[in-house]
């Protein structure tokens, strides 16, 4: 017996110790997934309202606001260039440089089907690095490149990761012409963590588009810039066309006749 109970004890002693190590290996694995998806972020620069608005506005903090107290005149239909200005690097390097950022799979192709529905937006297109002339990227370049490029609207917008699960969207929309800004947007989004019976499922078949902040902060920017195009087309007035200059005829040369005569019966 007592043979027996030394051998019970030495089984449950192993048994308590593999679970143990089994416990704090698991532990130590959880704290180290954390960790190491906290070190996969780094903070970014953040671009802020003034480099890519021409003229002070007051910020907002979500949707969108039109500027302008009164209805614009005859501004639509009208075509869009659009405009992205980011920084690059870490917030350690001395005065980084805004500069444009572009990629074609995700700004042509988005961009100009967002408001394929609103006819009174003739086209929408962005701009490049090079269609800067070797400017800098700042709002006052941006608009002179918008206007060489004959586009009545221009839309400056910018995108920052507050977080890993945090992003927003800044956006000012401007007259191209009169140089003078007609809207402001902001949108922001947290990042969405699937329901349990989904995170079971293989990683590759969560889709992004449906729960990263930097998908849905694109999506709800789109919404807001959609129904603020929408509302300055309903406002905006005709133009006045003006009167032409120079004589006209108080009557007809000739009177009226039906049948109408051939130019060969005419004397």
């Amino acid at each position: 017996m007592k043979t027996m109970s030394m051998q019970y004890a030495r089984t449950s002693c192993t048994l308590g110790l593999v679970v143990g190590l089994a416990a704090l290996s698991l532990l130590g694995g959880c704290r180290g997934q954390a960790k190491k998806a906290a070190e996969t972020w780094t903070p970014k620069p953040r671009v802020g309202w003034e480099q890519i608005v021409t003229t002070p506005v007051a910020p907002i903090e979500e949707g969108y606001r039109v500027l302008l107290t009164e209805p614009t005149r005859g501004l639509f239909p009208a075509s869009l260039a659009v405009s992205r200005i980011a920084i690059t690097g870490t917030r350690d390097e001395p005065e980084p440089q805004p500069h444009l950022f572009t990629d074609p799979r995700n700004e042509f192709l988005q961009w100009n089907s967002a408001f394929d529905d609103l006819m009174a937006v003739s086209e929408v297109f962005p701009i490049a690095e090079r269609t800067l002339g070797g400017g800098d990227a700042q709002p006052e370049q941006i608009l002179a490149a918008f206007r060489a490029l004959d586009a009545r609207l221009g839309l400056v917008y910018a995108v920052n990761e507050l977080s890993a699960t945090e992003t927003e969207m800044i956006a000012v929309l401007y007259d191209v012409r009169a140089g003078r800004p007609l809207a402001c947007y902001r949108t922001h989004a947290v990042s969405v963590t699937p329901p349990e019976h989904e995170s079971k499922k293989k990683k590759e078949e969560v889709d992004p588009w449906t729960t990263d902040s930097r998908a849905l902060v694109r999506a709800k920017f789109e919404r807001h810039a959609h129904a603020c195009l929408r509302e300055l087309t309903l406002k905006d007035v005709p133009a006045e066309l003006e009167d032409k200059s120079g004589w006209a005829p108080e009557r007809p040369q000739r009177p009226a006749e039906w049948p109408p005569r051939t130019d060969s019966a005419r004397p």
